[in-house]
């Protein structure tokens, strides 16, 4: 629990500076605006290409232990999708479904199951990253940029979101640093130092940016919605993810204990990137965020107790 606070409390601390920022007139909403293009465009990218690039791609995997964490996270991204489309949010169906989906593994994910679980669980984490941001980024990019497109005859926009799907900066980084990867092929060190050095600004750069949203923004009418969202991330991902892991694939307790844990984490600051990068339901994502980083030092112990019972 220690632990948790000390990796979480800097993170509010970088939203509070963000807030005072907008608050006090220091950093203007223009300025935001820029940084968050910058962090959706530019550092954002540069981190998926440097974490498909890296990753360590285990042998053999556990299928069933990837298959009961992502087949809860979809079943949680079509019903947060499908509930913004039942309250008449269709511009943020992708945000939400996303959010509550997308957990935040790399940053708070691997530090905690580490902690909690020994050095015997870096496979199972690494399970979780390298696949995590290629199904679910690719999935919520597809309906953003599908909605981009709407209207007109079917087929053309059908065919002009799967190109804007496939030329967003965000599915590319991962497509080539997955390339990188299983070609065998060595990224030039100032490439990758660069990229390094860009994906290091998106944690501060999206805490921050967070704030600013918070201070600039209405978030009258969005805590009910965003409550929801937390909801279905730190409660209702983890409960299903328990139950494919016991019910359906009958994992053993090494790999179920890492699953339900990972499953409870708070959403992934990278969401409030992609919100940024497609300027829609930034003001749900941020309150979501808040609300689900709150609520998570409940939800994984409770998960932990579960999974070691």
């Amino acid at each position: 629990m220690t632990l948790i606070f000390q990796i979480v409390l800097p993170m509010f601390v970088l939203v509070a500076l963000g807030f005072y920022a907008g608050k006090s007139g220091n950093f203007s909403n223009t300025a935001a605006q820029g940084l968050s293009r910058f962090l959706g465009i530019y550092a954002l990218p540069a981190l998926l290409f440097a974490a498909m690039a890296k990753a360590k791609i285990p042998d053999p995997i556990e299928w069933g232990f990837v298959a009961s964490f992502f087949v809860a996270a979809f079943i949680i991204f079509g019903l947060g999708a499908a509930w913004m489309l039942s309250i008449r949010r269709r511009d943020e169906a992708a945000i939400g479904g996303f959010a509550p989906s997308f957990s935040s593994i790399g940053l708070l994910g691997a530090p905690i199951l580490m902690d909690a679980y020994g050095s015997s669980v870096a496979i199972p984490v690494m399970l979780l990253i390298l696949f995590q941001s290629p199904l679910l980024f690719t999935t919520a990019t597809m309906i953003a940029e599908a909605q981009r497109t709407a209207g007109g005859r079917p087929v053309v926009a059908a065919v002009n979101a799967v190109k804007a799907t496939l030329l967003s900066p965000m599915i590319l980084s991962i497509v080539v640093g997955m390339g990188f990867n299983l070609s065998g092929v060595h990224v030039p060190d100032a490439v990758m130092k660069a990229a390094d050095y860009a994906a290091a600004t998106v944690l501060p750069c999206a805490c921050f940016t967070l704030g600013t949203s918070l201070s600039f923004g209405k978030l009258s009418g969005k805590f009910g919605q965003a409550l929801v969202l937390a909801v279905m991330k730190t409660v209702l991902h983890p409960v299903l993810t328990w139950v494919l892991a016991v019910e359906v694939f009958h994992l053993p307790p090494d790999w179920l204990a890492p699953a339900v844990t990972a499953a409870a984490l708070p959403i992934g600051v990278n969401v409030y990137a992609f919100a940024e990068r497609y300027q829609t339901g930034r003001e749900l994502v941020s309150m979501s965020l808040l609300l689900s980083t709150l609520m998570s030092p409940i939800s994984i112990s409770v998960a932990f107790m579960v999974a070691m019972s």
